[in-house]
């Protein structure tokens, strides 16, 4: 003989249950899709900043190498310089500062490039600096 078991079904319960996994597990899913934009759009943004940072580097390099050209290419200019110079680049300003040193004005002369630039962040810059002199 054959025994027939029978099982007790509760479609209610089970129902509300499954709702309420599915709910749970839609909301993980939702949370850890928000983290992963979040995570992408700071890494844009940082690689988006470094190459502005970089090209305001090489920008602020070839004031500096400007300016060593004019100091050998016309001294009597160049060690007549003061004050400051400023163009435009794409979205990055330069400035190049002329100033002849207090204690030897027709010896020595500290020239200073700054480019700073402007995104959704803020405003950012880079600076280098050097002294130059005559030769003897």
């Amino acid at each position: 003989m054959r025994k027939i078991s029978f099982i007790k079904i509760n479609t209610f319960k089970e129902s509300g249950q499954s709702l309420v996994e599915v709910l749970v597990a839609l909301s993980l899913v939702v949370i850890i899709i928000l983290g992963l934009v979040r995570v992408t759009i700071t890494s844009v943004r940082n690689a988006s900043f470094a190459k502005d940072q970089r090209a305001a580097t090489k920008y602020a390099q070839e004031g500096l190498e400007n300016a060593r050209h004019l100091k050998e290419e016309d001294t009597a200019v160049f060690w007549t310089k003061s004050g400051t110079e400023t163009d435009e680049i794409n979205k990055f300003t330069r400035e190049i500062t002329y100033t002849p040193d207090p204690d030897q004005p027709d010896e020595k002369m500290k020239v200073e490039v700054l480019v700073w630039w402007e995104d959704s962040i803020g405003q950012h810059q880079s600076t280098l600096a050097t002294y130059l002199t005559k030769w003897k």
